[in-house]
């Protein structure tokens, strides 16, 4: 890549991370604080306002494969039995990938290898979909923004949980709870909500085509050598009940084993759909 392409990518990549930051501080702040004044119905304000929020993040992702900066790409993977577990990837929109899943009976469930994973997600998923946030982001003034979006952080209680469920949200949580780094390796809560709450756990797979593009630093623009590419995934449902063979075990066996499961799924499918995936970004290139 030569230095003036470098040079515009990495001006292009600033750009787009401007107008993220100013048109959340600029337009969406004041618009949030209005509809909290307009909309008295704490649930119906809380759906416009993600709705607000996913409208902001397709633009984001839409001016970002413009530009150049970075690209996204939805896929379906149908293994076939007779080609020894080979996935053939076949390309959809966003929309259409994550329509199937029912209302309030699922925690959605991804790796987070980079600091976009959650605008990615929230881009293309319905507003019943309530996004499990770190705690350390309900202690400054983001707290009113999570707020009235709904959202639960990672040590709200079990039953503020449950209540959100039970409004007809499905969960977005991201378990390794950090950007991924090497090893899969789950926290507990995905699995113990799923058991506990009777939910069932869809997991999400997420590749970057440039390793370690947008892992640390918000603010590194240095464009890669290649236009990343972010590809999507998504695996069939499934039940607590499905995994673990003794239906009588305690809850915390239960989400223990259902867990580990969890974990072997993404170690085992995430390098083949990353492998999968290589082809297709090499060939746009």
């Amino acid at each position: 890549m030569s230095r003036m392409v470098w040079l515009l990518r990495s001006a292009a990549t600033l750009i787009v991370f401007g107008v993220f930051s100013f048109g959340a501080i600029f337009f969406g702040v004041p618009v949030f604080f209005l509809l909290t004044l307009v909309i008295r119905n704490r649930r119906r304000r809380c759906l416009v306002l993600r709705f607000l929020v996913k409208t902001g993040f397709r633009f984001i992702i839409f001016i970002s494969g413009l530009m150049c900066v970075f690209r996204v790409r939805f896929a379906v993977c149908d293994e076939a039995p007779e080609s020894a577990g080979e996935e053939h990837l076949r390309f959809v929109s966003g929309r259409e990938l994550f329509a199937d899943i029912p209302e309030n009976r699922s925690v959605i469930i991804a790796n987070h290898p980079t600091l976009v994973d959650y605008v990615i997600l929230t881009s293309v998923m319905n507003t019943n979909v309530n996004s499990m946030v770190k705690k350390s982001l309900t202690d400054g003034f983001m707290r009113h923004v999570i707020s009235h979006l709904g959202y639960v952080n990672n040590q709200s209680p079990f039953e503020d949980v449950a209540a959100a469920a039970q409004s007809g949200d499905n969960l977005l949580i991201f378990p390794e709870g950090s950007r991924t780094r090497g090893d899969i390796t789950f926290r507990r809560g995905a699995a113990n909500l799923a058991v506990r709450l009777d939910m069932n756990i869809v997991p999400v797979f997420i590749y970057c085509s440039e390793p370690d593009y947008l892992s640390r630093g918000f603010l590194n623009i240095s464009a890669p050598s290649h236009v990343p590419c972010f590809y999507v995934t998504r695996g069939k449902s499934i039940r607590p009940s499905d995994v673990n063979a003794g239906d009588s075990l305690p809850p915390a066996v239960m989400a223990r084993h259902f867990n580990r499961y969890l974990e072997e799924l993404y170690r085992h499918r995430l390098p083949r759909f990353a492998e999968r995936t290589v082809s297709e970004a090499g060939s746009d290139r």
